[in-house]
């Protein structure tokens, strides 16, 4: 009769350090997963015309235009929840104040953006001037999303130029 070799203890230690280091690994991606999934959900549902709406307003002031957004931001998810808008443009013409929001877990924050226009009349040199920006969402430490966008333009629409 042949004896079966007893495996050393260090081997079954590593086995139960794989198997819990595989399971934490599949809660922390599931409670991403699912956080950034109920995120999503509620904010879309905000801008898609939820009970709180973002309220834009646009003032204008001779030559110059004032620019601002108030953006309720939900989060359903299970961390904590960052969202920071800003824009870029090529002159000193526009001005955006960068806006970001810190909402922590189960909670609502506020998203404040404004961007000046000193100077409507630059933009009659030009058919269109756009306003490009970047829209950055992270949950930390686990996952980050920045994307550049256009915010729109300026279009010129008639008179002489």
């Amino acid at each position: 009769m042949q004896v079966k070799p007893k495996t050393p203890r260090g081997v079954w230690a590593l086995r139960a350090v794989t198997i819990a280091i595989t399971v934490i690994v599949i809660l922390v991606v599931g409670t991403v997963a699912y956080s950034a999934y109920e995120d999503y959900t509620a904010v879309r549902a905000e801008l898609a015309g939820g009970s709180n709406q973002a309220v834009g307003r646009a003032v204008l002031n001779g030559d110059s235009e004032a620019i601002s957004i108030n953006i309720t931001i939900p989060n359903n998810g299970l961390y904590t929840l960052n969202v920071t808008l800003s824009c870029t443009y090529p002159t000193s013409n526009v001005v955006c104040t960068p806006a970001h929001v810190s909402v922590p877990a189960g909670g609502q924050g506020v998203l404040r953006f404004e961007m000046n226009v000193a100077d409507l009349t630059q933009f009659e040199s030009s058919a269109v001037h756009s306003v490009n920006g970047t829209v950055a969402i992270a949950m930390p430490p686990f996952a980050s999303v920045s994307v550049q966008t256009d915010f729109g333009g300026f279009v010129k629409t008639g008179g002489s130029g």
